[in-house]
């Protein structure tokens, strides 16, 4: 998949489906040979271990969206070259359990594959992300 613009859809649909919580939704646009991996510390917190697989990924996901939701997305950046992209975007999240709100920046680096995203490698204030999470 090289087609730009067909790149840049499938990017703002998938992201529309996180904002919006639909697991399904969202994994409907992962490749069955997924990866996601949140760049940080592993000894920081479970959030930041690579996650391979359809299963693996999807369990992750289903975590991030029961604990993290999204408000006020916005694209700043979409970087398209080949099968990659840079998605440079920034939200509110709120930590569900608090109902804490922090604004964030994150880049992610999407890799496809067959039509579907293969590779997902975010970066973000992780070290914000657990201050959000923390009692």
């Amino acid at each position: 998949m090289t087609d730009r613009v067909a790149i840049q859809a499938l990017v703002q649909s998938a992201y529309l489906a996180r904002m919006q919580g639909d697991l399904d939704k969202v994994m409907s646009y992962f490749h069955p040979k997924c990866r996601f991996h949140l760049m940080g510390a592993p000894e920081v917190g479970p959030a930041c271990r690579p996650q391979s697989g359809c299963e693996a990924v999807r369990e992750h996901m289903a975590g991030l969206i029961r604990t993290f939701t999204f408000s006020k997305f916005e694209t700043l950046d979409l970087i398209v070259e080949g099968d990659r992209a840079a998605h440079r975007w920034r939200a509110d999240v709120t930590f569900v359990p608090t109902g804490r709100t922090r604004n964030f920046e994150a880049l992610d680096i999407v890799v496809f594959e067959d039509g579907k995203v293969r590779d997902i490698t975010q970066f973000t204030d992780t070290a914000g992300v657990m201050q959000l999470g923390a009692a």
